[in-house]
């Protein structure tokens, strides 16, 4: 079985020669006009200051209570955490086998599914049990931002927690993210 380091290493191979492809395919293609503000809203959302915005109306009182709940839910998560990466190495693994079962990897994708629509509803269900108690403009633009698709409020945890060595979201952070 691959070591976590091999598996970071594999990858991190894979997403850079994605992001060479991206790249590469925008430099030698033919320019067109950029979309604007508005369509990009229309198809991926608010951006994340912009939600940010929304979340900094919550009343103070509420943004703490948010936290400390989003801050415990995410502890408790632990084991639920852990099975949801042992999910997704099983995944890989699946892919990785040979011969080949389709099966096998479709029940794995499954299983990572399950477990990940388990972990975003708890979040989702304390991020919107505090939406009341914003104005509606802002209530309207976080929970559009609670459409942004849940790998990648998670991604940018995980990415924040590597930056600053803590498992949760900073006092200044949008609490419309799940705290990891």
């Amino acid at each position: 079985m691959p070591s976590r380091m091999s598996l970071f290493l594999i990858g991190s191979l894979a997403l850079n020669a994605a992001l060479f492809g991206i790249v590469g395919g925008r430099m030698f293609s033919p320019a067109n006009t950029e979309p604007t503000v508005q369509m990009q809203l229309e198809r991926y959302g608010p951006t994340a200051d912009v939600v940010a915005a929304a979340w900094s109306q919550l009343p103070e009182a509420d943004r703490t209570a948010l936290r400390t709940q989003l801050r415990e839910s995410w502890v408790a998560m632990a084991n639920e955490r852990k099975r949801l990466r042992d999910a997704g190495e099983a995944v890989y693994n699946a892919a990785l086998s040979e011969p080949f079962d389709e099966n096998r990897l479709r029940d794995a994708v499954a299983i990572f599914q399950l477990r990940e629509k388990h972990l975003q509803d708890i979040a989702e269900g304390i991020l919107i049990s505090h939406l009341g108690k914003m104005p509606a403009e802002a209530r309207a633009t976080a929970a559009t931002g609670l459409l942004t698709p849940f790998n990648a409020r998670m991604q940018r945890a995980d990415k924040r927690e590597g930056e600053r060595g803590k498992h949760f979201v900073d006092e200044s952070a949008a609490p419309g993210k799940p705290a990891n």
